[in-house]
């Protein structure tokens, strides 16, 4: 097996456009199609990316598959027919003729060696492995030594379609083998098609394996939502929770209402008006489907109690704000007539200063204060005066 570089056909889909759809037959325009566009790749090589999985599961993955290689082949001159997959474990397959296409392409173990061989100059050989969900594909592949084959092999959807279930992330030859590295998105069958740039016709015997290793499941529950106050006016329920999570309001066991948390940890789920004295819950679920402890919420009576009027200190008629004592907190807004001249919030002793346009003598201001309910207090009247 010479060394050679390996490429990515999912992202640009170089076989599809050479291929007919649903059909891979292994004769000479396809298979020379197929090299055409593979050799297109070979100056695009990505190097493995040995972040994704740890050097002890490469290691022992390329050793398995070259001392698979020592095994004792048991092809004859004519078409192999399959050892069986219920053989023992760990005990070396054989390709079943025809897999000269994606509808009759050979099912692989995962960790197990299959053996295959070329048996006519534009043979093409197809295998398929099944994954049981998201995580890291290596495709290797070894010939035996010495050998003509120069075997080039890729993991792919069906068709050589491209879903992005399937990501290349890179590959690495070493000591006789060649890994591919895969990551995948999406449980499913992958098809791994396989052909010998040299087509020597020679008989030699290659071997292609897979390994799968999922994700680590995410096993933490989400801390539990941050729950603003709800009063019995709202219609939505606002706080912070993990996010991207699923935040749902509940009454008992009956949901009343859910959204998910933007990037932020923000939320917002629309609700009815519940009565006062209701007790909510609220849990937020994680994409893993962890579920959070309960942040219970009791639903208090809304303050239909405006502020008191403000009191004014005295304006002339060179002055640019007005100051005074407001309800803490509360929102100071300052008219003439129904013209805002300007607001400002009244700090945490109700103290507020207002900035204005300088107003001529005799102009009459009115002023009110503005709660956190949207309760607004009565108008406060100031007549502007001569400095």
């Amino acid at each position: 097996m010479k060394k050679k570089g390996i490429i990515s056909l999912l992202s640009v889909g170089l076989l599809a456009s050479s291929l007919s759809v649903g059909t891979a037959q292994a004769d000479s325009n396809s298979y020379e199609a197929s090299k055409k566009a593979i050799e297109g790749r070979l100056e695009t090589n990505k190097p493995l990316n040995h972040n994704v999985i740890s050097p002890s599961v490469l290691n022992d993955f390329k050793e398995k598959t070259l001392n698979s290689l020592k095994t004792p082949k048991s092809f004859s001159a004519k078409k192999s027919s399959a050892a069986s997959i219920s053989g023992s474990s760990g005990s070396p397959m054989y390709e079943s003729e025809p897999n000269d296409s994606f509808k009759s392409a050979d099912t692989l173990l995962n960790d197990r060696m299959t053996f295959g061989q070329f048996y006519d100059t534009y043979d093409m050989d197809f295998y398929k492995v099944n994954v049981s969900g998201k995580g890291t594909l290596l495709v290797g592949g070894a010939v035996d030594v010495p050998s003509d084959i120069e075997l080039l092999f890729l993991a792919t959807e069906y068709d050589y379609q491209d879903h992005g279930y399937l990501e290349y992330l890179g590959s690495e030859y070493d000591d006789g083998v060649e890994v591919q590295q895969y990551k995948v998105n999406k449980a499913g069958t992958y098809y791994i098609p396989v052909l010998d740039l040299n087509s020597s016709e020679t008989g030699d015997v290659y071997g292609i394996s897979t390994l799968f290793q999922a994700d680590a499941k995410d096993t933490v529950a989400p801390n539990k939502p941050t729950v603003n106050k709800v009063d019995n006016n709202d219609k939505v329920v606002t706080g912070k929770a993990e996010a991207g999570s699923t935040v749902t309001v509940n009454v008992g066991k009956n949901r009343i209402g859910y959204a998910k948390a933007s990037s932020n940890g923000s939320f917002s789920v629309s609700i009815p008006v519940q009565k006062a004295g209701t007790t909510i819950n609220v849990t937020a679920k994680d994409s893993a489907g962890n579920v959070s402890k309960l942040t219970y919420v009791t639903v208090v009576k809304s303050d239909v109690t405006a502020p008191s009027k403000p009191t004014v200190n005295r304006v002339d008629d060179n002055d640019k704000v007005v100051t005074g004592k407001a309800e803490a907190n509360s929102t100071v807004t300052v008219n003439v007539g129904k013209n805002r001249q300007g607001y400002a919030k009244a700090n945490s002793k109700g103290a507020f200063s207002v900035s204005i346009p300088v107003q001529k003598k005799g102009t009459t201001l009115n002023v009110t204060a503005k709660d956190a309910s949207d309760n607004v207090s009565k108008l406060t009247y100031v007549t502007v005066i001569k400095h």
